[in-house]
């Protein structure tokens, strides 16, 4: 899992764009774009090249990042001489023409890529060197965080220092109560996702979708809790693990129109059974 550089929110580092706010994720990109141009050289690999050789053009190399541009450039250079070499032994226009549309979608996909290697590779590499210059003052306002009981606020301040997934030696008594942390943003943001979601019925619908991912996070929530509250790192911070966990089951019962027995029950079922509850709820059914 990634944080987004733009929301804060958690999400799989093999997706392309945030799930929440839909920034790009450069790197899952690159790979996806390398990938659809694997597929363009193997699908072309049985073109008949035998006795043409296309002229070897190299576009001209910046200095930032050119070996692993110079690699950009063979792959792109041998599926173009596939595909010309095909396109001058193929009879038919059409046929001639669509080899065409495929080598213009290969010249796109490398521009892409070329003007991603041409970027920073690691964009947050220097707020992480700020985080690890001032960890010290970051950590006690990070903890003013924590006192002030704002944990929403605390998880976004440590994603926008890039302080939640390696955090300097300042921060190991913070370890436990920003494990139970995490967890709380991601059910509170889960939890707006399906409350917020538009009732139209022309809305893209993956209703069921996000309830499964916010039922999954109240169950490693509540793990997370149990494990972390006992912890002897966690012992100074029970009372915010202990309000944390107040906060999501007051929120569960507003948002969700439950009593206190329902809450009790909902929590006790399994992750399926808490899917099938919510759906009722939201759908008014």
């Amino acid at each position: 899992m990634i944080a987004c550089r733009s929301c804060g929110a958690q999400f799989d580092a093999a997706l392309v764009r945030c799930p929440y706010c839909g920034t790009a994720y450069a790197p899952a990109e690159e790979n996806e774009y390398m990938g659809q141009l694997e597929d363009i050289r193997t699908d072309l690999e049985s073109a008949d090249i035998e006795g043409y050789k296309a002229p070897e053009q190299h576009y001209k190399m910046g200095a930032p990042h050119s070996d692993d541009m110079r690699q950009y450039d063979t792959a792109y250079t041998d599926t173009r001489r596939r595909v010309i070499g095909s396109a001058l032994r193929t009879c038919g226009l059409a046929k001639r023409a669509a080899i065409l549309v495929v080598l213009i979608i290969a010249a796109i996909i490398m521009s892409v890529i070329s003007s991603m290697n041409y970027a920073d590779p690691d964009p947050d590499a220097e707020v992480r060197r700020d985080s690890e210059r001032n960890a010290a003052a970051y950590a006690q306002e990070a903890e003013a965080y924590l006192q002030r009981g704002e944990y929403t606020e605390y998880m976004s301040y440590l994603y926008a220092h890039e302080l939640q997934n390696c955090p300097p030696s300042e921060f190991d008594h913070l370890k436990s109560v920003t494990y139970v942390a995490s967890e709380y943003y991601d059910c509170i943001k889960y939890m707006e996702v399906i409350i917020l979601r538009s009732d139209d019925p022309d809305y893209f619908d993956g209703l069921d979708t996000d309830i499964g991912i916010f039922v999954r996070g109240v169950d490693e929530f509540y793990e997370v809790y149990e494990v972390q509250r006992e912890s002897k790192q966690g012992r100074d911070y029970i009372a915010c693990m202990d309000e944390m966990k107040t906060e999501l089951e007051a929120a569960m019962r507003t948002y969700f129109d439950m009593d206190e027995d329902e809450l009790r029950e909902f929590l006790s079922t399994s992750e399926a059974q808490k899917g099938v509850i919510l759906e009722e709820v939201l759908r008014h059914e």
